[in-house]
């Protein structure tokens, strides 16, 4: 706005600030809960990486997590079949969203 200038700026920066953690609580806070429902840190660990960085083949979560095939095998097997995860036609593996299992 003409005029405010620094002020204005200073102002959204603010806005900002205060509603990122309620953004972030609202946008991730679901799957955070799923997070924390999670047995094993392998288990965790996958979920979250696949949180952050969806879609991923099975190698680049093997590559990317230095995991054992055995084990990102058995780990991705459960989350699937906790329906926290699904895979897509192009064999990548995505988060699904709360609510939808």
């Amino acid at each position: 706005m003409e005029g405010y200038g620094d002020e204005w700026e200073e102002f959204v920066e603010r806005l900002a600030r205060d509603l990122a953690p309620a953004l972030l609580r609202q946008l991730y806070g679901p799957y955070l809960e799923r997070l924390r429902l999670l047995g094993s840190s392998s288990e965790k660990l996958v979920y979250l990486y696949l949180l952050l960085a969806q879609p991923q083949s099975f190698m680049t979560l093997r590559r990317g997590l230095g995991m054992a095939e055995k084990t990102l095998a058995r780990v991705l097997g459960r989350l699937r079949d906790r329906e926290y995860i699904i895979m897509d036609r192009f064999f990548l593996y995505r988060v699904t969203e709360p609510g939808d299992e």
